[in-house]
């Protein structure tokens, strides 16, 4: 049989390890590199997203359905994540400058 088609045996730690790391001078065509306003980016963007859970959950306590503090206490909750992780975002980024 010729030598393409055999099959190779990969043993499980070999496998395990996966691909041979690249060369330090060599760079990988699919990395993407961050870039500087990427944290001012990310830190608007949960700002954004934490506002509008907030209003969300403020609206769901007008709406007439007998589920709308159920419904607005989950919001609250998700809005509270975000503020949380938007915070830590500000703390980092401000250490950063």
């Amino acid at each position: 049989m010729p030598e393409s088609k055999k099959s190779r045996r990969i043993s499980t730690g070999a496998r395990k390890r996966g691909p041979a790391p690249a060369q330090s001078g060599a760079v990988s065509a699919g990395r993407v590199v961050p870039q500087q306003n990427d944290g001012a980016i990310r830190l608007a963007m949960g700002a954004v997203v934490a506002a509008g859970c907030w209003f969300m959950a403020y609206t769901f306590t007008l709406l007439e359905s007998p589920n709308r503090y159920l419904f607005a206490g989950m919001m609250a909750l998700i809005a509270l994540m975000w503020s949380i992780s938007f915070c830590v975002r500000l703390r980092k980024w401000q250490r950063r400058r």
